[in-house]
């Protein structure tokens, strides 16, 4: 039984105070003890719900995520050590990881709470910047990691291994390394495979790539990805979900495989990835029916 929630929500977002307040209030009629991020600097609004994040890993049993993709990446990144499921609540435009819009919440809530649901176990990817000269940084990311330069774009070639073994010297403007979920964010857009996010596979897109004979490649998430950027540059950026942007710094090189950590999303009967890829993406032609329905 759901007793202890958590709330993480996108502060850009139209009107976000307000949609947070129904879903507190909301929860608390049904005895609920909700948490809000101290960090969300909703002080004057959630004064006796505000903890921090590191209070809510311990406490929560679920977490609603109240925005877009981009929120329910980064509740991914904050609480999937934990190991706390998340209901994404979609607030925003697209919405592929998101599971519901903010009007269908009561109802997805009240299957929660009856044990109508399913958690969908999502692959995360682990990047390290590894430099001889400073310690090394390591993040996750739930839907891809990009290295390319940075504010303008400008071409930069990036030599490859998979397992130690050479694969080619990307010459692109970036090489974006994605998660079966990630294939229909950033990846798609530069010309990459959607996958489904049940296959075990990471996918390698570069970005604008000065070659043709370049494509996109898919391997086993058993690899380890050695990407060295073939000139040291300082302005060469290592960016997490689109998100956060770390410096490689010269000489550096970045290591990328599964993270240890999986992202658990909820998920109701009735909406398959197809079914998603046909509404977000716009598909289109006759229905097909069996003659069985």
């Amino acid at each position: 039984m759901i007793e202890r929630v958590g709330i993480t929500f996108n502060p850009g977002k139209k009107n976000i105070l307000a949609k947070v307040e129904f879903v507190v209030r909301w929860l608390e009629k049904r005895k609920i003890k909700v948490f809000v991020p101290g960090e969300s600097g909703a002080d004057r609004y959630f004064g006796k719900n505000l903890v921090s994040i590191e209070e809510i890993k311990k406490a929560a049993q679920l977490i609603v995520s109240l925005g877009g993709d981009g929120t329910l990446c980064k509740s991914a990144r904050e609480f999937s050590r934990a190991g706390i499921p998340i209901l994404g609540i979609n607030l925003g435009g697209l919405g592929f990881l998101t599971e519901a819009p903010i009007n269908k919440f009561e109802e997805k809530m009240e299957k929660i709470l009856s044990n109508e649901y399913t958690v969908e176990h999502r692959m995360m990817l682990q990047a390290k910047i590894i430099c001889k000269n400073f310690e090394s940084q390591t993040f996750i990311a739930l839907n891809d990691v990009v290295i390319s330069k940075s504010f303008l774009p400008r071409i930069v070639s990036l030599n490859t291994f998979v397992s130690g073994d050479f694969v080619t010297t990307y010459s692109a403007d970036g090489l974006i390394i994605s998660t079966p979920t990630g294939s229909t964010a950033y990846s798609l857009s530069a010309g990459g495979p959607i996958v489904h996010p049940s296959l075990k596979v990471i996918i390698l897109s570069p970005i604008c790539a000065h070659t043709l004979a370049v494509r996109p490649l898919i391997v086993s998430q058993e690899e380890t990805i050695r990407i060295v950027p073939e000139t040291p540059s300082e302005d060469i950026f290592l960016t997490i979900d689109g998100q956060e942007a770390h410096s490689i710094k010269k000489q550096g090189e970045v290591e990328v495989k599964k993270s240890p950590y999986q992202a658990k999303l909820i998920r109701f009967k009735g909406r398959s990835f197809f079914e998603v890829l046909q509404t977000k993406l716009g598909w289109s032609g006759v229905t097909y029916k069996t003659d069985e329905q």
